[in-house]
């Protein structure tokens, strides 16, 4: 599912470099494959199911996780073979660049927000989102994400999220986007809710 939602982003047409979507697909598969056991044992992996199949999906860090651990050097291998080295070592440009510019304080990391394209704009991202920030409320933690579609600075930013920069990456543009913690355990107020009047 994760490998159709993303086979069109920007990056990832930049990084695959292939006109074929099924390529991008399985480039994409190889690359999840890869993730999700490390993700699911050292970070948090949310999964929405609707009408018994799986119909998005969220993979974070929590505070102090990130980065998450290497996958295992078989995983990686069988990631490299299925994507091709050169795909393989742009993603791991990609990585490189991106986390130079990750905030040092402790925050929660969104990672993958994908949504079954057939059912996205049925609010099943927004619920994922909303269900991993009130976790992050909780704890009074703040989450940190980036994102290469700009439809989607929008989406976040009506979460509480306000952009803290922009960058390029092998030609794609990305956000990089904070939201701040909650305090005393109340969600964190969205950047597009005025200040109460004195």
């Amino acid at each position: 599912m994760l490998a159709r939602a993303f086979r069109d982003n920007p990056l990832n047409v930049a990084v695959i470099r292939s006109d074929d979507p099924t390529f991008r697909i399985r480039c994409n598969f190889h690359g999840m494959q890869a993730l999700l056991p490390v993700a699911r044992a050292h970070g948090q992996v949310l999964v929405a199911y609707l009408e018994g199949m799986v119909a998005g999906a969220l993979v974070a860090t929590h505070p102090y996780g990130y980065p998450l651990p290497a996958p295992p050097l078989a995983s990686r291998i069988r990631c490299v073979w299925g994507q091709g080295w050169r795909v393989a070592r742009r993603w791991a440009r990609v990585f490189e660049a991106l986390d130079a510019l990750h905030p040092l304080e402790p925050l929660g990391y969104l990672g993958t927000l994908g949504v079954e394209p057939s059912l996205q704009g049925r609010g099943i991202g927004t619920a994922l989102l909303a269900h991993w920030l009130a976790g992050l409320d909780r704890e009074a933690t703040g989450a940190y994400l980036e994102t290469d579609r700009r439809e989607n600075v929008a989406f976040y930013t009506r979460s509480g999220f306000r952009v803290l920069g922009e960058t390029e990456v092998l030609g794609a543009r990305i956000w990089r986007m904070r939201r701040p913690a909650a305090s005393d355990g109340r969600p964190a107020r969205s950047v597009l809710e005025s200040a109460p009047s004195s």
